[in-house]
């Protein structure tokens, strides 16, 4: 409810931003961090790329830079949760937003402005609701738990975890926000709960990648290199995890902080991708073109070969394609009744003579 409402607000404005204003590899970045801050969601943004690629409004190379920035925009939710979630008592506000927004529902017009407003409100609401539920329930059950029993489970068992809970829930900030949650109870280590984050990361590229099944290739060369920078950015994350926990340690003490450190580490690891991909973009958008080519198919005989300047014989070109375009709908006319063609063509059509314009009756 909270992206949607957010879309209906200013669908247009992420649109046109994402549009017109990433017309640089930089600017991509920036912008998409941008976007996917205020919208709560890289795989909307995502998906909204592919749109845009498929519909050839924006490059390719531009289009990995939005989906590189998206990554850094979507670690301001794990900021908002381990900030606020866990330092204030949220049902003081969680219940206020979704009375105000369900009142505002049944006084203004389905589609207006302050409806929409409304419905944010309820999202917000319910948002931190949601959490303040997990929070209290996790607490409750931590107390008749037992942590050693997982803190012999295994680093790579955690990223799995993390990885399919978000492609199954189709939500990265989901996964984030219950692993907070549990790292706030010691229900786990910070590195067991960093190896879940990762997960998380790699996870939310099954949305991008079913968003492009059956798609156009540009739309498959977006959702593959989503997948590639997700899952690069994850191992490299994964097989420096030692380091970067302990970058986190310098700036944060985990076991008092648990929450704040994981943001950071999230935040780190995403920022790390980028600078290892901004420099490759140009050789990744060339692989993903030879990977996904583009089938163009000849759908003309007559003029594909007839220059425009030439007048007089793209006069009769012209005239010829209108011919060939006319024998074609009787064609598919009578294959579609199941006709033999030679009761209505007494010789062959001239672009079937030897075959020499193979493909165009296919597919009828």
């Amino acid at each position: 409810m909270l992206e949607n409402s957010v879309k209906d607000l200013s669908g247009k404005a992420f649109r046109r931003i994402i549009r017109d204003y990433t017309n640089t590899r930089l600017k991509a970045i920036a912008n998409g961090t941008l976007v996917t801050a205020l919208l709560q969601s890289s795989s909307a943004v995502s998906l909204m790329v592919l749109a845009f690629v498929g519909a050839g409004i924006m490059s390719m190379e531009n289009a990995i830079g939005v989906i590189l920035g998206s990554n850094i925009g979507t670690t301001l939710t794990a900021w908002i949760v381990a900030t606020l979630g866990f330092k204030i008592k949220i049902e003081t506000f969680a219940l206020p937003f979704i009375g105000t927004g369900a009142a505002g529902l049944i006084l203004f017009k389905p589609g207006t402005r302050f409806y929409h407003i409304n419905r944010l409100l309820i999202g917000f609401g319910f948002l931190f609701l949601g959490l303040d539920y997990m929070k209290t329930s996790v607490e409750s059950f931590s107390q008749n738990f037992n942590p050693g029993q997982f803190q012999n489970l295994a680093l790579w068992m955690c990223l799995l975890i993390g990885t399919v809970i978000t492609a199954l829930m189709q939500a990265s900030a989901a996964t984030i926000a219950i692993t907070l949650a549990a790292l706030n109870s010691q229900l786990m280590t910070f590195e067991m709960a960093a190896a879940m984050v990762i997960g998380a990361n790699i996870g939310t590229t099954a949305t991008v990648l079913l968003g492009a099944i059956g798609g156009s290739p540009p739309k498959k060369r977006v959702a593959g290199s989503h997948l590639a920078f997700n899952l690069v950015t994850g191992i490299t994350a994964f097989a420096a995890l030692p380091v970067m926990v302990m970058i986190v340690k310098i700036f944060i003490d985990v076991t008092v902080n648990g929450p704040v450190g994981l943001a950071l580490f999230h935040t780190i690891f995403n920022i790390t991708g980028v600078v290892i991909f901004l420099p490759i973009v140009k050789v990744m958008t060339n692989f993903l073109v030879k990977l996904f080519p583009e089938r163009k198919t000849q759908l003309c005989v007559h003029i594909t070969d007839t220059p425009a300047e030439e007048i007089e014989a793209a006069v009769v070109a012209l005239k010829n394609e209108i011919i060939h375009l006319l024998q074609e709908c009787q064609l598919y006319t009578l294959r579609s009744l199941h006709i033999d063609k030679t009761l209505v063509f007494e010789e062959p059509l001239p672009f079937e003579k030897g075959k020499k314009f193979q493909g165009y009756s296919t597919g009828f």
